[in-house]
Formats: structure tokens, sequence, C-alpha cells
């Protein structure tokens, strides 16, 4: 799965994980009850600023190849890029579902991540962006365990790659009307072309 061809790195980089909850009102007496479903996604705003028009093309051809909506693509939050996350982990063992991993193959007794960090579940098609809850400690063998929102959609084999520097989300484009066409220019340098996109599942 190619990433969003960049020409630089973004001058603005918003994730938003969006929760599917939902909420009634009883307007009889004010009182509320919640739904928590399933199937909260990330979403994603990226600004790029002072770029040559010449370097921003092959970004809107990539982008044209989308074909909107239909195609997909990774991308990085580049304000958690976690640079320093130089490690990797894998799913120690099968049928793990809902918000907790059994991972191995870690540094030993050390806290990796703390909470509101970033891991990658997968690669390719089934890549899937997770913060953290709590603290990811792993203890003398290398092993820990990982709470994170939101749950797995697919169920992650054992041995499955999870991936801690620069994690990428799987996405694609808001809408079908982005592209180098709704950006601002000024003497051929592209000064401000705003992006959105939302993950796909």
């Amino acid at each position: 799965m190619q990433p969003l061809p960049l020409p630089k790195r973004p001058k603005l980089s918003n994730f938003t994980l969006v929760p599917n909850s939902q909420i009634h009102l009883n307007k009889a007496n004010n009182a509320t009850e919640i739904y928590d479903l399933e199937g909260a996604y990330w979403e994603f705003e990226i600004e790029l600023a002072n770029v040559p028009e010449r370097d921003a093309l092959a970004l809107d051809g990539f982008i044209a190849s989308l074909r909107g909506q239909v195609g997909t693509f990774t991308l990085i939050d580049y304000r958690r890029e976690q640079l320093d996350k130089d490690f990797t982990g894998f799913v120690r063992g099968a049928n793990q579902d809902g918000n907790i991993l059994n991972i191995d193959g870690l540094p030993a007794n050390k806290t990796l991540l703390v909470a509101g960090e970033r891991m990658q579940v997968g690669v390719g098609q089934s890549t899937e962006l997770k913060i953290l809850t709590a603290d990811l400690v792993s203890n003398s063998i290398g092993q820990a365990t990982a709470n994170f929102e939101s749950p797995v959609r697919k169920i992650p084999a054992d041995n499955t790659l999870i991936t801690f520097k620069q994690p990428a989300g799987l996405f694609r484009l808001a809408d079908n009307k982005q592209g180098l066409a709704s950006a601002q220019y000024k003497k051929g340098i592209v000064t401000s072309w705003k992006i959105k996109g939302r993950e796909a599942f």
C-alpha cells in the first residue's frame, strides 16, 4: 500500500479519532441515554505550504489516480512520528479481539510508550492505526499487553507486525473534490493546500 507522496512535511497535521457514540435526549425530562457503538474512525487534515507548483504535481497526479474516494493510501501523523521508537513487536497468539493485544518481540523491561502515543497493527490493506490508552510496559522477556482505541476491526493473526516508529493508518479522501485545483497560489508557489481524509475500512 503506497503512502501519500507528500512533496515536503506538512505545515499542519491534525489527526482525530472520532467515536461512534450516539445520545438520545428524552424531551419529557431531559434525561440522556448514551449508545456506545462500534466503528470509531480517524479523520485527518494536513496543510502544505510554500511548495513550488512543479513539486506539487506528483501529489496531484497521485490524488487523481485515487479516483476520489475509491482508492486508499497510508499516512502518518507528522505531529506524532515517534522517531525514537526504533523497534517493532508482534501479536502474541491468535484469536485476539477487542482493544487489548498481547505483544512479544519487544525490548525487555522498559516503558516503551506512554498513553496517548500510537501504534500500527498490520501492513497494507490490513493497516490499523491505534492510540494507546495505557502505558506499554514490557516484561523481562519482551512481552507486553497493549490497551488502545479503537478496537481491532479484523482479528490479527499470530505474529502480525506491530509498528511504533512512524505508525500509519489506512485512509481515503474525505470527498471527491480534493486536489491541487483547491490550493492557493502566488507566483508559481502553492502557498496553502489542505487535504482531508478519513480512515478506510
